[in-house]
C-alpha cells in the first residue's frame, strides 16, 4: 500500500488549490467511496494506476487538472467507475460552492444557510422553499444564487 504525506508533513497540500484548507468529510468520504469502488471493481491494473494518479498528486508531479484528466481517462471505458468520477465531481462542486458562500457571508447568514440546507434535507422544506429562503439569503449576491440554483435538478419548475 502507498504511503500518502500526512498533515504534519511540510509538503502536504491535500487540495493545491482546488479547495481552500481541508477536505469537507463529505468530500472525503466520496473520494475514500471511489477509491474502494475502484479496488473492489477487480481490475488490479486499473485500480493501480488509480494509486498512482494519487500519489502523483499527493507528491506534487501534478496538479488539479492533470488529476481529473488522468482519472477521466483511466475510467473511460469503466461505466461503473465513470458514474463513480460523477459523483465526486459534484461533491467537488458543492465543497467550492460552501466555501464562497463562506468567504462572503457574515457567520449570522453563513448559519442561515446551514439551517436552510439542513432544512431541506431533513424534509421539513419543500425546494420551492428552500429556493425562495436562499433567494432572500442571497439577496445581495447574485452570482450564488445563480450557483445555487444550478444544483437544482434538470427541468426543476419553480412554480411546482
Amino acid at each position: 500500500m502507498m504511503q500518502l504525506a500526512g498533515p504534519s508533513s511540510p509538503q502536504f497540500q491535500p487540495t493545491h488549490g482546488l479547495i481552500d484548507g481541508p477536505l469537507p468529510p463529505r468530500l472525503l468520504r466520496e473520494a475514500c467511496k471511489f477509491v474502494k469502488l475502484v479496488k473492489e471493481y477487480k481490475n488490479r491494473e486499473v485500480y493501480d494506476r488509480l494509486l498512482q494518479i494519487l500519489k502523483d498528486y499527493v507528491e506534487q508531479r501534478i496538479d488539479v487538472s492533470g488529476t481529473a484528466s488522468r482519472i477521466k481517462q483511466l475510467v473511460e471505458h469503466h461505466s461503473e467507475l465513470r458514474q463513480g468520477v460523477k459523483r465526486l465531481q459534484h461533491e467537488v462542486k458543492v465543497a467550492n460552492f460552501t466555501a464562497k458562500v463562506e468567504g462572503r457571508l457574515a457567520m449570522s447568514d453563513c448559519i442561515r444557510y446551514y439551517v436552510i440546507i439542513e432544512g431541506y434535507r431533513s424534509r421539513q422544506k419543500s425546494m420551492v422553499k428552500t429556493i425562495k429562503e436562499m433567494a432572500v439569503l442571497f439577496a445581495n449576491h447574485r452570482d450564488l444564487l445563480l450557483d445555487f440554483l444550478g444544483f437544482l435538478p434538470c427541468g426543476f419548475n419553480l412554480s411546482d
